[in-house]
């Protein structure tokens, strides 16, 4: 009987373990197309740049506000810890939520979404007056095979 009722527990403590799963957006810069605005993201700390919300007097063009963000599981939405004033003032204005590959800034003063999507890495480049490698890539060129033992 009390191997049954550990075996239970047991059962209990990883089903709730198993649903506490915590979500991060990727890595990475997002940008959008029309306004200028953009996130950085590195695990759990973003930094964001939107258009200020219209009709709040003594506003500049842009806001931004960086530090520690997460994600609700179920609506996907962006829970930003910032001040209490400053929070009313970006609630009253967006509803930021995550998406695969983009952030979603939902304008409530302009009743519109903007996208901005996830900017993948350039490979890089080399320079025009860089060495040329001496084979392909990924081999050797120093490389000789041992003799063959007999």
């Amino acid at each position: 009987m009390k191997t049954t009722c550990q075996i239970i527990l047991l059962m209990v403590i990883l089903l709730t373990a198993a649903g506490c799963r915590s979500v991060l957006l990727q890595g990475g810069r997002y940008t959008g197309r029309d306004r200028g605005e953009f996130a950085m993201v590195y695990e759990d700390l973003i930094f964001l740049r939107v258009k200020a919300g219209k009709n709040i007097p003594g506003s500049l063009t842009y806001w931004e506000w960086g530090g520690k963000y997460s994600v609700d599981p179920d609506t996907r939405m962006l829970k930003l810890d910032m001040e209490k004033e400053i929070g009313k003032l970006w609630k009253f204005s967006y509803n930021i939520y995550a998406e695969r590959h983009a952030v979603i800034l939902e304008d409530l003063t302009e009743n519109k979404r903007f996208y901005l999507n996830y900017e993948y890495p350039a490979l890089r480049s080399r320079p025009a007056n860089a060495p040329k490698p001496f084979s392909s890539p990924g081999v050797d060129p120093l490389y000789q095979q041992l003799a063959p033992i007999e």
